[in-house]
């Protein structure tokens, strides 16, 4: 059989969830084009759409609330996550926190995908403010994970960002979800198994990459400077390019466009500045475009997270696109079990 490395272009199953990459440029879920629904829904409909093919999240959304206001009374659960967060990394603590619900009740897929993305909530926002019942409506999710004076303007960039988050074909994490469901493993196993993939630098981690480039910089001259001469040293610049995409990630404009509006003090001017110097030299040096994570993590900065929970906010937003997978997969019954090119000594 033909080998290549990293399955890059081996088709490993068959998906009715999302299209990535068409034509060079474009994301659909379930036929819809994704930055069309960043204008057009909020996350809790393209959450229902992504697991049940239903744009009306009005369940997902309230499913979502039920959970997250009562995962907030379980004292154990809170006890826990403040524990784990003295010493360990916001991923590992997001692990822990999933895994501690056990076997989700998979009847009602919407509720259980709701559950899961509730308690991702919970964990992320104990890191940045105390966790509060008081839920937006429609801005749900993203209510959940900034404190309650946060403007309409900065709920409705998180949300398209959860959006652009929620789901993208096969990737590693989504993959290695797959993998876990085709045992017939259960649904919290497999969305353990996208955590830990997903806190990988190569897939989640850029996002944290790219804003400590941006912020290692003081003025636009040092970028120039800085960037050339990682360049010349051969080094990754971590945010541009992307496996699929092509010609450009259509999810970087809408980020983007919302880091400019929201950049309105001196400081943030100056960093999204710089970020667009270090975007105009990887286009003129190395032709590559940026991806969701280079202005991803200038938003999510903006927004006042911390770096290190940039990627749990990626967790919070996949977990429906997991679920989904991990449905879809279990309907499918087929147990993924590739084959490896052996290049060890062949008899001894």
């Amino acid at each position: 059989m033909d080998y290549s490395p990293g399955l890059r272009g081996v088709v490993a199953g068959e998906t009715e969830i999302s299209t990535v990459g068409m034509e060079g440029t474009s994301l659909r879920y379930r036929g819809y084009d994704a930055i069309e629904l960043t204008r057009s829904h909020t996350y809790g409909d393209v959450a229902s759409l992504i697991i049940d093919d239903n744009l009306d999240g009005s369940s997902f959304k309230k499913s979502f609330a039920s959970h997250y206001i009562s995962l907030l009374k379980d004292s154990e659960l809170i006890e826990l996550i403040n524990r784990l967060k003295i010493e360990q990394h916001p991923m590992d603590v997001l692990r822990t926190a999933i895994s501690y619900i056990g076997e989700a009740d998979e009847s009602n897929k919407l509720d259980a995908a709701s559950k899961l993305t509730a308690i991702a909530c919970l964990a992320i926002a104990s890191y940045n403010l105390e966790p509060s019942d008081n839920l937006d409506e429609e801005f749900v999710v993203a209510s959940a994970l900034l404190p309650n004076n946060s403007s309409l303007q900065q709920l409705e960039a998180l949300d398209d960002m959860l959006i652009l988050y929620a789901e993208h074909g096969f990737n590693a994490s989504t993959f290695a979800a797959r993998v876990t469901a085709s045992t017939r493993s259960d649904l919290t196993s497999s969305i353990v198994s996208g955590v830990g993939t997903l806190k990988g630098e190569l897939h989640g981690g850029a996002n944290e990459a790219a804003v400590e480039l941006i912020n290692s910089f003081n003025t636009v001259e040092d970028a120039d400077k800085g960037v050339h001469q990682l360049l010349e040293e051969k080094k990754k610049i971590m945010g541009f390019g992307h496996g699929v995409y092509k010609i450009q990630d259509p999810r970087s404009p809408v980020v983007k466009n919302w880091v400019e509006v929201l950049s309105t003090t001196e400081d943030s001017i100056n960093k999204f500045e710089i970020a667009k110097t270090i975007d105009s030299i990887m286009d003129s040096e190395k032709k590559l475009f940026p991806n969701v994570d280079f202005y991803g993590g200038l938003l999510l900065s903006e927004l006042g997270f911390a770096v290190d929970v940039f990627t749990p906010i990626f967790v919070a937003g996949r977990s429906v696109g997991w679920s989904a997978h991990y449905f879809e997969q279990r309907s499918q019954d087929t147990l993924i079990r590739p084959a490896a090119k052996y290049t060890g000594i062949e008899e001894r």
